[in-house]
């Protein structure tokens, strides 16, 4: 048996009441509500969206102001008494710059903040696959345990009769021997079975960030009666194509930022002024206005630090491209290995149905012949481990389905089937 092992989500604390059963949209609320890396997430994309809304207060003109008192002092000798007094001062200044880089600088922030939005939702996407994966693949191991837990039941009806009929005769006691110790090796089966279920709702209550001591059962089937219609694909791309998208699109944001502020003139505004209480009045003979146009001319030499911030900028959006490509075929590849996988099953879980169906008829026939002492006890043990095989290779392959549904389903973005 497969036991899948889970990265295990960093949240706690949030409870589920342990008289309802818990479907899979529920659990997946539940998990998408306490992780902690969501939470993570959700902040940085607040703050992006913060430095996004407010980009704009660049083109502010930067203010200042401040007020003081002076007296003069002298090295030499005495101040004289016209000048032996305090003067208050005030300083003002105001400057507005204007560059088409800010511009640029506002267009990076918006794509900053939209690259978060999809970075936040593909998180989510993944958790949400992990625990629709996670619940079904406990149901399997559920039913396994159930089937195992039938068979033991099989095994002491099968020692409870072979005892029965060595007393009477018509079996040997070495089939009465036989049947006792199938029954005895089927308590460690049961046991294992019982640990690996136990260990994966473990896992599943970390997953969804719920106390370990948290009452747990699950609501649903692996059933599938054929009629299941995926949803229909978005049309878009996956949310990791969509992730690298975005990041070019960020890239080449800051790439233009950077050239508009390397080669792109600056115009500057500034004015300031000070004036001064002398001989009971203000003066004001230090104030300016000025305009000022400029522009880095070491942007321009081939060694520049702008220079080789655009070129590691353009390599960084090369590999972003290439990246973007390998996982658009990947995406391809993935689809059509997920479509054949879910077209296999199809067939195979119709097939393995009616294996169950022999499975179950000739279980009987050889309990009624052994019973009749027309079969040995052999014949009738390997025709019961036969049945079970049988359902639980059904069981088996309804996960598998379900599973390549839902990996079809995040590459195509749609809204999960299961």
């Amino acid at each position: 048996m497969i036991l899948i092992i889970l990265c295990f989500a960093e949240a706690r604390g949030q409870t589920v009441p342990s008289q309802s059963a818990l479907t899979v949209d529920e659990a997946v609320r539940i998990a998408l509500d306490n992780n902690l890396g969501l939470r993570r997430s959700t902040l940085e994309t607040a703050g992006k969206k913060r430095a996004s809304d407010r980009s704009w207060n660049s083109l502010l003109p930067s203010l200042s102001a401040s007020a003081g008192i002076s007296h003069p002092s002298s090295i030499t000798g005495p101040v004289s008494p016209e000048r032996n007094e305090w003067t208050p001062g005030i300083s003002l200044s105001a400057s507005f710059s204007v560059s088409t880089a800010v511009i640029e600088n506002i267009k990076k922030a918006r794509a900053d903040y939209e690259a978060g939005l999809l970075s936040r939702e593909m998180a989510g996407q993944e958790l949400e696959l992990q625990v629709r994966k996670l619940f079904y693949q406990i149901l399997l191991l559920q039913a396994n345990k159930e089937l195992v837990s039938q068979s033991l039941e099989s095994a002491r009806a099968r020692y409870e009769e072979s005892a029965a009929l060595a007393r009477a005769g018509q079996a040997s006691r070495l089939d009465e021997r036989s049947a006792r110790v199938d029954l005895e090796n089927q308590r460690p089966q049961l046991r294992n079975a019982e640990t690996l279920y136990a260990n994966a709702l473990d896992s599943f209550k970390a997953v969804l960030g719920i106390e370990q001591e948290t009452e747990l059962r699950l609501q649903g089937n692996l059933e599938y009666d054929g009629t299941v219609v995926a949803g229909e694909s978005s049309g878009d791309d996956s949310l990791e194509a969509a992730v690298l998208r975005q990041g070019i699109k960020a890239l080449e944001a800051q790439r233009k930022a950077a050239w508009h502020e390397a080669y792109i003139p600056g115009l500057r505004f500034s004015w300031n002024a000070n004036p001064l209480y002398d001989n009971e009045a203000w003066n004001d003979n230090a104030g300016s206005f000025s305009i000022t146009l400029g522009i880095n001319i070491d942007s321009f030499l081939p060694w520049s630090a702008a220079k080789t911030q655009m070129d590691a900028l353009d390599d960084s959006i090369q590999s972003s491209q290439l990246q973007l490509a390998e996982s658009l075929r990947n995406r391809e590849d993935r689809i059509r290995q997920y479509e054949r996988t879910i077209h296999q099953s199809r067939e195979t879980i119709e097939v393995l149905a009616l294996n169950v169906e022999l499975a179950e008829s000739t279980y009987e026939m050889y309990g009624e012949a052994y019973r009749q002492g027309a079969a040995d006890y052999q014949s009738l043990r390997n025709a019961g481990d036969s049945l079970l095989q049988a359902k639980y290779q059904v069981q088996q392959e309804y996960y598998n389905f379900i599973a390549a549904v839902l990996d079809l389903d995040k590459e195509l973005n749609r809204a999960f089937t299961f």
